[in-house]
């Protein structure tokens, strides 16, 4: 019977090991822990890793950190625990205040603590001294893209990151979870990159007229187009077979590059300069744009011209917005505003149907409101003047708002570009310049120079 009770004890024994929590003894006997797994994000993926409670302070296991790292570790025949991660050395004892980060004697918060035969230590400190970052259960040791100037989402998991470089500008792809990046284009003289309606490819010009399609996955350039005209603004057709664009020096003209073949024709000419922020329907035959009238220039003759004294008239220069169908039987634009607030942020609706946009009165005391205008220009709409508003977005078929709100805060808001109705997302620093939204929804914005993603309702920066 004492031999079976035995038995039946040792299995109940093993099978309290397998299960979580468990209480073990220290190895000094001192008193019982409860170990429990806690899943921790390293580089964006989860993974379980023991933890115990010492007093008020939450401790991890270092033999568990390190296999998520893929780091190297071993115990020396003084009990010395050492982990060496990339460049970096870190040696801890049980019980020591200090460890040994590279050879520099570095305080703890709280000593290593040893339970069950393993070793426990404040996952922060740890991390740190191994070259990551960590907060709230989260390990990163990727180094980052030093700033962000433009992006754009790629995927839901992927961004297109921008920077001007001593020589022109480096556009990266980087990793929205961990912050991994890598070059994909280094150019001088060309435009931004954009972004393919599949996701798998971009285009761009350069200084000469030329057009060009870079493979995101092999980051392989293909020129498409020999045609020697500025091209400004290249936007894609939905169906990814075209490129359009405002074309010369003064933007007169709408045109259309076909990618299969790079031949450039004419979309409207209609001799009127300044044309901008083209806009184009998802079938390809509708097409919204501003135009900006130059202000009258006027020097009097009588003065020596190298004193530089000119009158400037900028009386009814406020940008327009117009509409083309191409399909009008008088092959005309339609002029859909003619007040003299400022308009910013156009965006044309998939159909065509409707225009938006943010106007902004001169007034200091009037605030940025959301615009709709229907494509005849009879009916204008306020949208959203609840709240100062300071930049539109379009994120598939909704439109975001990027807001004032509180006193160190803006706020998002989405637009349900049917009904109108608004609905607030999400809050961001006051300190937010630019929302990039993903055709999903994902919610990106450049803060001061670096980009963060919202992501398990936090925002985390992805660039330094």
């Amino acid at each position: 019977m004492k031999k079976a009770m035995v038995i039946s004890m040792i299995a109940a024994a093993i099978s309290a090991t397998a299960v979580t929590p468990v209480f073990a003894q220290t190895a000094a006997g001192q008193h019982a822990v409860q170990i429990e797994q806690s899943t921790f994000l390293v580089n964006a993926n989860p993974y379980s890793i023991r933890t115990i409670v010492d007093g008020d302070v939450t401790l991890a296991s270092v033999r568990d950190i390190t296999n998520a790292l893929g780091a190297t570790l071993h115990i020396n025949k003084d009990h010395t625990v050492v982990v060496k991660f990339g460049n970096n050395t870190v040696k801890l004892k049980i019980a020591s205040k200090t460890i040994d980060v590279n050879g520099v004697a570095t305080p703890l918060n709280y000593p290593a603590k040893e339970v069950a035969y393993s070793t426990f230590i404040e996952p922060q400190a740890f991390v740190k001294a191994l070259g990551g970052t960590y907060e709230d259960n989260t390990i990163s040791t990727v180094q980052l893209l030093e700033g962000a100037e433009r992006a754009v989402w790629v995927n839901s998991s992927q961004l297109i990151v921008s920077n001007t470089a001593d020589k022109g500008r480096e556009d990266y792809l980087v990793n929205a979870a961990t912050g991994k990046y890598e070059l994909l284009l280094a150019s001088e003289d060309t435009s931004d990159l954009i972004l393919s309606p599949d996701g798998r490819s971009a285009a761009y010009s350069d200084a000469n007229g030329a057009v060009y399609t870079i493979d995101l996955s092999s980051k392989k350039s293909t020129q498409i187009s020999t045609d020697d005209s500025i091209k400004n603004e290249l936007q894609w057709s939905k169906d990814g077979t075209s490129l359009f664009f405002l074309q010369g020096d003064k933007s007169s003209v709408i045109a259309k590059l076909t990618v299969a073949d790079g031949k450039v024709s004419k979309v409207l000419e209609d001799k009127v300069d300044y044309k901008a922020n083209l806009e184009i329907s998802t079938d390809g035959t509708k097409f919204a744009f501003y135009v900006f009238k130059q202000p009258k220039v006027t020097a009097d003759s009588n003065k020596d011209v190298e004193l530089d004294d000119v009158a400037i008239d900028a009386t009814g220069t406020e940008p327009q917005i117009y509409y083309y169908n191409t399909a009008a039987a008088d092959n005309k634009p339609v002029q859909l505003t003619k007040d003299t607030a400022d308009k910013v942020f156009l965006k044309l609706s998939a159909d065509g149907s409707k225009v938006s946009y943010i106007s902004e009165s001169a007034d200091d005391a009037s605030i940025g409101q959301l615009i709709t205008v229907d494509n005849t220009g009879k009916a204008s709409t306020p949208l959203f003047a609840e709240k100062d508003v300071y930049q539109l977005v379009q994120g598939g078929s909704k439109l975001y708002l990027l807001t004032a709100d509180g006193n160190s805060t803006n706020a998002i808001y989405e637009i349900d570009s049917a009904t109108g109705a608004s609905r607030l997302v999400q809050t961001v620093t006051d300190r937010a310049s630019e929302l990039i939204i993903s055709n999903n929804s994902d919610i990106a914005a450049l803060i001061e120079g670096q980009l963060a993603v919202f992501v398990n309702g936090n925002w985390k920066n992805i660039t330094n």
